[in-house]
């Protein structure tokens, strides 16, 4: 995805979760009471890891034992942090706030400051929803959540550079960027 597209599906997203804050409730405490919270929950993150997993392998070059050990080690990570967290409410942050992540570094055309700049603006994204919270009169602000937030693109980000060896190796996984990247070497194959 191009800066200019992540960018309006970033503003879209956050637009919806800022909205959605205030009857968000009703709907977890609705699924609650029908006994399928926790159900619901689950279901929602086998299907983002499903299209995360569909993301990587649809490219043949990710098929390769070494992604798929960093995926176990990444899944194994999730696994440690979210299994533990009783309120199923605090496990949907990390695909929120992932997505934001993920978002908002397709979103950053500075490849140099790309992962950077995501985790600062999901934590500034993450803190700006609890402060939406603190004013309306059904929520309220917990840096818990705010901690939860900035974890959940923490994790993203660095799940998405574990997972990119381009991205390691030139500094991005956007082919019109490697070739503008690789246009504009010196002479001694230095970046500018």
């Amino acid at each position: 995805m191009s800066p200019r597209p992540a960018r309006i599906a970033l503003a879209l997203y956050l637009l919806a979760i800022y909205a959605t804050l205030g009857v968000v409730r009703t709907a977890t405490n609705t699924l609650r009471d029908a006994g399928i919270l926790r159900v619901s929950v689950a279901v929602a993150f086998v299907l983002a890891a499903a299209t995360a997993l569909w993301l990587i392998f649809r490219n043949p070059r990710n098929r390769t034992r070494r992604v798929v050990g960093v995926l176990a080690g990444v899944a194994a990570a999730y696994a440690l942090v979210i299994l533990p967290m009783k309120s199923p409410e605090e496990k949907i942050h990390f695909i929120q706030y992932g997505v934001v992540a993920l978002l908002a570094y397709a979103s950053i055309p500075d490849i140099r400051r790309r992962y950077l700049s995501a985790a600062v603006f999901v934590a500034a994204a993450g803190w700006i929803d609890e402060g939406i919270q603190a004013l309306l009169p059904s929520r309220y602000y917990d840096l818990r959540d705010v901690a939860f937030n900035a974890a959940a693109g923490l994790m993203a980000l660095a799940a998405l550079a574990l997972c990119s060896p381009r991205e390691r190796i030139v500094g991005t996984d956007r082919p019109e960027e490697v070739a503008f990247d690789a246009d504009h070497r010196g002479a001694s194959g230095e970046r500018p």
